[in-house]
C-alpha cells in the first residue's frame, strides 16, 4: 500500500490563476486545474444538446426544465461558496516558524487559532500571516498528534477576524463543502485559493472529501455551505481525491487539553524517511483458521475499544473475514495511524467497532 503522504510535505508550487467572471478575485483551484461552477453550467448544458440526436429546437420541454433546473442548482451553489469566501477568508491565516509553513483558522477574536497538529512542529515562535499582509506573533498550545489536531495563540493585542463554528456530524455523504488554505505556501495579496467538493466517507476522527489538497493547505478550514467551520485539513490519502480533515468535534472533544497547552500522540508520517517502520498492529492474538480472538493486549488498540478474548473477527472495513490469516494480512496493508472499521461476535452478537492502529 502506498504510504500516506502529508499535505504540508507535498512539493508542489502551484501558481493558480484567476477564476473568470465578475468573481476574479478569488482563486479556484481544482488539483492544477481551474474550474468556475458557472463554466461547469455551460458545459452540462452543452452536453445534454450533444447527448441529444436532435437540434435544441427539437429538444423536448421537459428536457429543457430538467436543464434548466440544474443550472440553476449549480448558481444556487457558486452563489453560497461565494459568500462563504466572503464570510471567511480574513480568517484564513499562514503559519510560520520561519523554517516551515502552514495553514489556520482564527475561531475567536482573541485571536486562538485552530490547525493540524503536524504544522507545529517546533516550538514557536511563529509569525501568522494575513492576506491583507499584516503579521501578527503567536505562540503554540497543545496538539493531539494521534488525530493531528493543534492550535495556537496570537499573542499582539487586537481584535481578529474569526469565523463561526459549525457541527460536522450533520454533513451526509454528498454534501458540498468548501476548501480553503495557502496552496503551495503563503503568497503576500493572494487571498487564500478556494476549492469545492463533497463529503465522500467519515469516521471518528476524519472527514473524507474530494476537495482537493496540495502542500501549504495543511492546518487550513474545511467549511459547510452555510459557511461554518466544520473540519481542519490534515492530510491526503493514495489519491488526491482522498483528502483528509479533522472534524472540528475532535477539537471540541480536547479543547481544554489543547488551550493549556498539553501535547500528547505521535504522527509516525513525521518520522526520518530512512526510519525502519513497524507494521500496524491491532493488539490481539488471533487464530489463524478461525479469527477467534485468543488475548488482547494491554494499553493496546483493541483493549482501548473494548475486544475480549473469545471474539470473533466476521469483517474487516469492507472485507468479509474467512480466517484469522486474511485479517492479518488486511491490517499488514495499513499504515499506522489508520483508522479501520471491526466487526466481531461476542455471545451471538454481532459487535462494530473503530479502531486506531497504532
Amino acid at each position: 500500500m502506498k504510504r500516506e503522504t502529508r499535505s504540508s510535505d507535498w512539493p508542489l508550487s502551484p501558481s493558480p490563476g484567476q477564476a473568470v467572471s465578475k468573481f476574479s478575485r478569488f482563486k479556484f483551484v481544482q488539483a492544477t486545474q481551474l474550474f468556475n461552477i458557472s463554466t461547469c453550467s455551460f458545459f452540462l448544458l452543452l452536453a445534454v444538446l450533444l447527448v441529444s440526436h436532435e437540434t435544441p429546437q427539437q429538444v423536448r420541454g421537459q428536457e429543457l426544465q430538467d436543464v434548466g433546473d440544474t443550472v440553476q442548482i449549480l448558481r444556487d451553489i457558486e452563489a453560497r461558496v461565494l459568500n462563504v469566501v466572503e464570510q471567511n477568508s480574513a480568517a484564513v491565516v499562514g503559519i510560520s516558524d520561519g523554517v516551515g509553513a502552514g495553514s489556520g483558522v482564527i475561531v475567536n477574536d482573541t485571536g486562538l487559532i485552530l490547525t493540524a497538529g503536524h504544522v507545529m512542529e517546533s516550538d514557536g515562535p511563529y509569525t501568522i500571516l494575513f492576506p491583507d499582509g499584516r503579521t501578527a506573533n503567536a505562540k503554540p498550545l497543545g496538539k493531539n498528534l494521534d488525530v493531528d489536531s493543534g492550535m495556537i495563540q496570537i499573542t499582539d493585542e487586537g481584535k481578529w477576524p474569526a469565523v463561526k463554528l459549525g457541527a460536522s456530524d450533520k454533513l451526509r455523504k454528498g454534501d458540498w463543502v468548501v476548501s480553503l488554505g495557502h496552496s503551495g505556501g503563503f503568497e503576500l495579496g493572494r487571498t487564500p485559493p478556494v476549492r469545492t467538493g463533497r463529503l465522500l466517507d467519515r469516521n471518528d476522527y476524519q472527514l473524507m472529501t474530494d476537495a482537493v489538497l496540495i502542500g501549504g493547505d495543511s492546518g487550513g478550514p474545511l467549511f459547510n455551505l452555510d459557511g461554518e467551520l466544520i473540519a481542519i485539513h490534515s492530510s491526503i490519502g493514495d489519491s488526491v481525491a482522498e483528502n483528509r480533515h479533522v472534524k472540528l468535534e475532535i477539537f471540541e472533544r480536547d479543547w481544554n487539553r489543547l488551550y493549556r497547552s498539553d501535547r500528547w500522540g505521535q504522527l509516525p508520517e513525521l518520522n526520518d524517511p530512512g526510519e525502519k517502520k513497524d507494521p500496524p498492529k491491532i493488539g490481539v492474538s488471533i487464530d489463524r483458521v478461525t479469527a477467534q480472538i485468543k488475548s488482547v493486549k494491554l494499553n493496546s488498540p483493541a483493549s482501548d475499544v473494548g475486544i475480549e478474548p473469545g471474539d470473533v473477527v466476521v469483517q474487516f472495513d469492507d472485507q468479509v473475514i474467512e480466517s484469522g490469516a486474511q485479517l492479518i494480512d488486511l491490517v499488514r496493508q495499513k499504515i499506522v495511524g489508520d483508522v479501520s472499521r471491526i466487526t466481531v461476535i461476542r455471545n451471538g452478537n454481532r459487535l462494530e467497532f473503530e479502531i486506531r492502529l497504532r
